[in-house]
């Protein structure tokens, strides 16, 4: 591990060094990350500047943020982002010899007590829905559901209709942020990887496209297309462009499998992903807010 100064956690399991993500290198903190997701309903396997990449968009606070450990054994990881009075626990699991002991909910009561600690009124995280001990654990220490976030695969591109004869145009990813900000209105709180503040810092190899009112953010592989956000101008909705987006894009892409991380509101967009050919994948994931903060 590092050589930080460490609190003493005392779990069920015994004790535990809790030590900042701030006292390690990316390339550490990725190891950490993981390993402790190893065998998770989704594994995470991601290098130091993948972690930067992901993070950095994210505000991770690197001191609020910890890895836990019994000697030189890794035991979890917890990785909290904060902006203004929220905190987001975006990364939190136990190494697969401290699960279903009692670690985690030391761990994740700790990690309330140091969110309040820190100013945050609000705190939110995302858990895949199938987890169920996870669920119940959250609930318990005082978390409710308050949406379901969704996934889709693209299987039917077709639907999107014919390619339109001009080429996206590459935007700067803040400026499709601010888009998506003018868009919203007051009560809207988008999911935190969805956020206006998230999307502005994202970076190679996610990129904005524009064409017309319409502009999407993507990260594109030899292989892949992972649509990250999609947004039109609001005066200019339901006209088409969105498709029009779309059907360029497949064509600038050509080859690639089509998705979008189960990161969207079941209720936002369902309707224009169903009309462009989009099927919603079975994995999902609720969005918990801490109750009684």
């Amino acid at each position: 591990m590092v050589d930080a100064a460490a609190d003493e956690i005392p779990t069920a399991a015994g004790g535990l060094t809790a030590r900042p993500v701030a006292a390690l290198t990316s390339e550490r903190a990725a190891e950490a990350m993981t390993r402790a997701f190893e065998g998770y309903v989704v594994p995470v396997s991601v290098d130091g500047p993948g972690f930067e990449r992901r993070f950095g968009a994210e505000h991770l606070d690197r001191y609020l943020s910890e890895v836990y450990a019994a000697g030189d054994d890794l035991a979890g990881i917890c990785l909290i982002a904060r902006r203004g009075t929220t905190a987001r626990i975006g990364g939190f699991a136990c190494t697969p010899a401290y699960r279903g002991v009692g670690v985690g909910r030391a761990l994740m009561e700790r990690a309330v007590a140091r969110c309040t600690e820190a100013g945050a009124t609000r705190i939110t995280l995302e858990v895949i829905t199938s987890n169920a001990a996870a669920v119940r654990l959250y609930e318990r220490l005082g978390f409710r559901t308050t949406r379901t976030l969704v996934g889709y695969r693209w299987e039917r591109p077709e639907a999107a209709g014919p390619v339109p004869p001009s080429v996206p145009a590459p935007i700067d990813p803040a400026r499709f942020a601010r888009g998506v900000a003018a868009g919203l209105s007051g009560s809207d709180e988008p999911p935190w990887q969805l956020a206006p503040e998230t999307l502005a810092a994202s970076v190679p190899p996610r990129r904005a496209y524009a064409l017309g009112p319409a502009a999407a953010l993507v990260s594109v592989t030899e292989t892949t297309a992972v649509l990250g956000a999609v947004h039109t101008e609001p005066a200019a909705r339901r006209r088409g462009h969105g498709r029009a987006l779309l059907a360029a894009l497949r064509e600038s892409f050509p080859g690639r499998r089509w998705t979008v991380p189960p990161l969207v509101p079941e209720e936002d967009g369902a309707e224009f992903f169903r009309a462009t050919g989009w099927v919603r994948e079975e994995l999902a994931q609720y969005e918990m807010v801490h109750a009684n903060v």
